[in-house]
């Protein structure tokens, strides 16, 4: 199986009152992965357009090519197959026939079904005829044994319940023998004590076909059993990709927490509280792992105490009148109203989210010499906290930033905000770079309007050129611009039209170079550029590395990190006169610092949403003397290190 199913990148999906997805960055593993989140966070238009059900409005998508296997009757197997939320069933097939129509290895007859597979699940299926060979004919009774559908082999779908119906949809997934399922919400009308046994037989039966699993689920229970790797939405946004295990035990919010279930969330002042335990930031603690002990000389008192099975909610009290309630594991009697008792988070879980939290000190393997960080926000907007997305600093000093809602934001060189305005256009995209020109301009890429925008240092329009477009001096999504010694502009672009264009100081088109793809001068999905001493550097961003090219275009090689020091989609660069080149890296959060030979100088930050942490930052800018500005998008901060 691949290393990767999908690659999305900065994949946006409009709704009726604001994206549904909003610049969705992101990697599909193999195996089983769950998309997490609460109601209208976007799980069902993630699946849609994992499957081509729905197209997005901007961002790239990328399947993986299907490994071509086949299943031991020889049959070549589908690459997706997809449980829509509302079953998708057939209304003119029986339950038997549903698992005959999409079998692998019946022959074509007469398209029956066919087009209604195609409008359900969006993927061209091999619909097949209504008889089967023997050995398919027993793999459909084990399935119908299976989930419980024997009874109702020869029924349609308006005579089932909701609960049956779930149960042949996944059934039918199954008889597919697709090499990778996608299911919204599977099984969850089934009765809870069936619903396991169900689970049970698509975890076996996938194991058995290689098949991964991507589905969609609010039970913390199923997640846990059966995900491997789990993708958290947010109002449209990744809030957290990773291993099931990790978001188990390492929580950055309450409220990815309890995605998985009941935590307790500890800001410092609460654990040194309630716990007389030291915490360096904000720590979640699953009810496992605090132990309620009663204690005549305990320093809390039980106010009230609800049982839950295994475990039981309790409220307590402190001698100062402090009052919370916590989650805990039942370990004998439900605590009784009145009763004294301490309160202790078990050691080896403190620990390891000690050693693993989201605060402190960045991680061993960083090397830059970081002498000091600070972090603001962007100025708040009706009620809005706006996210950076490109900056660059203006040869006196002064700060621009480009932001998620529209606007130019510009700082002082005291650091405080000096003034503000907005882009001509913003409501259906936003601008994604920015550079101070040398005659004084700001050369703004308008990414979605397909246009390069000219404005003056104090906000003045100055005009504007490009349009939407695939030839000379048109735009599909502009992302960055860079100016040479002579005044002449290089803008990127990608959204399938990967490239650079060359205008002269009077902006006339001069030339282009590049395409989309993967080998030498190709791109997947261009990021920022750099100009230096004659050469032009390029983010190449899903493709992992950096290209230089001369002022004609001529590729003239790559930055090429020696060792292991790979990089994650590098999303920004700047390079200062000494031949020092800071890199954003995307994926993995954190500023790199190299040789324009490849050399590493040192490298700060990780994922996350602590001290020395970044989430998916977009840009990046320098100074002379040493100081790199990061716009930390997701945690919507600007952070300013100091060399």
């Amino acid at each position: 199986m691949n290393r990767v199913l999908w690659t999305l990148h900065d994949v946006t999906l409009p709704g009726r009152n604001g994206p549904r997805l909003d610049r969705v960055t992101v990697e599909i593993p193999p195996g089983v992965c769950a998309i997490a989140g609460p109601s209208g966070a976007g799980k069902t238009s993630l699946l849609n357009l994992l499957v081509g059900f729905e197209r997005p409005a901007a961002g790239v998508i990328q399947r993986e090519p299907a490994v071509a296997s086949a299943d031991s009757s020889g049959a070549k197997r589908l690459p997706v197959y997809w449980c829509p939320p509302d079953d998708g069933l057939w209304t003119h097939l029986t339950v038997r026939e549903h698992l005959e129509t999409v079998s692998p290895d019946e022959s074509p007859a007469g398209g029956r079904g066919s087009c209604r597979a195609e409008r359900q699940s969006g993927i061209n299926l091999s619909c097949g005829s209504a008889g089967a060979s023997p050995s398919r004919s027993a793999s459909f009774d084990k399935l119908l044994e299976l989930f419980c559908l024997t009874a109702f082999a020869d029924a349609r779908p308006d005579s089932l319940s909701e609960g049956e119906r779930s149960r042949l949809s996944v059934a039918r997934a199954l008889a597919s023998r697709a090499q990778v399922l996608v299911m919204d919400e599977p099984l969850s009308h089934v009765n809870r004590s069936l619903r396991r046994d169900c689970w049970n037989a698509l975890r076996a039966i996938c194991a058995e076909q290689g098949t991964s699993l991507v589905f969609s689920s609010h039970d913390p229970e199923i997640i846990l059993r059966e995900a491997e790797h789990v993708l958290c939405l947010e109002m449209g946004r990744i809030a957290w990709n990773g291993p099931v295990a990790d978001l188990y035990a390492r929580p950055a919010s309450p409220a990815l927490a309890e995605l998985l279930g009941p935590v307790n969330w500890f800001e410092p002042e609460d654990a040194r509280t309630w716990l007389g335990t030291v915490m360096t930031a904000a720590r979640g603690i699953r009810p496992e792992a605090l132990e309620l002990t009663p204690a005549a000389d305990g320093p809390f008192t039980v106010e009230a105490s609800v049982s839950a099975g295994s475990m039981s909610e309790v409220q307590l009290r402190d001698d100062a009148g402090r009052c919370r309630s916590f989650i805990h594991s039942l370990r004998g009697a439900v605590p009784k109203r009145g009763l004294r008792v301490s309160l202790t988070a078990l050691l080896s879980s403190v620990v390891a989210l000690l050693v693993a939290g989201c605060g402190g000190s960045p991680p061993e393997e960083t090397a830059l010499p970081v002498a000091s960080t600070r972090a603001w926000s962007l100025p708040v907007e009706e009620g809005r906290l706006p996210a950076p997305r490109a900056m660059t600093f203006s040869p006196q000093g002064e700060l621009f930033v480009l932001d998620d809602i529209g606007r130019v934001v510009v700082y002082g060189m005291d650091g405080k905000l000096s003034r503000k305005w907005w882009m001509p256009e913003y409501s259906v995209g936003r601008p994604e770079g920015i550079i101070v020109m040398h005659d004084g301009r700001l050369a703004i890429a308008d990414t979605h309007y397909h246009r390069v925008v000219l404005f003056s240092q104090t906000g003045e329009l100055q005009g504007a050129f490009g349009e939407k477009g695939e030839g000379p001096g048109q735009f599909i999504y502009p992302c960055d611009v860079a100016e040479d010694a002579q005044g002449n502009l290089y803008v990127a672009e990608y959204g399938g039209n990967d490239r650079v264009q060359k205008f002269s100081a009077d902006l006339k088109f001069l030339s282009e170079f590049g395409d989309a793809g993967t080998g030498p001068g190709q791109f997947q999905r261009m990021g920022g550029l750099a100009w230096h001493k004659g050469n032009l550097y390029v983010c190449d961003i899903i493709n992992n590395r950096i290209q230089r090219f001369d002022d004609n275009g001529k590729l003239l090689g790559e930055v090429t990190l020696g060792g292991a020091s790979n990089l994650e989609y590098p999303y920004d660069l700047t390079i200062a006169d000494d031949g020092r080149m800071d890199i954003i890296e995307y994926k993995s959060g954190r500023v790199s610092q190299v040789t324009l030979t490849g050399e590493m100088r040192g490298r700060y930050g990780r994922t996350g949403r602590g001290t020395g942490e970044f989430w998916t930052p977009w840009g990046l800018a320098t100074t002379p003397d040493g100081r790199i500005v990061v716009a930390d998008t997701g945690n919507r901060r600007i952070v300013e290190l100091s060399l």
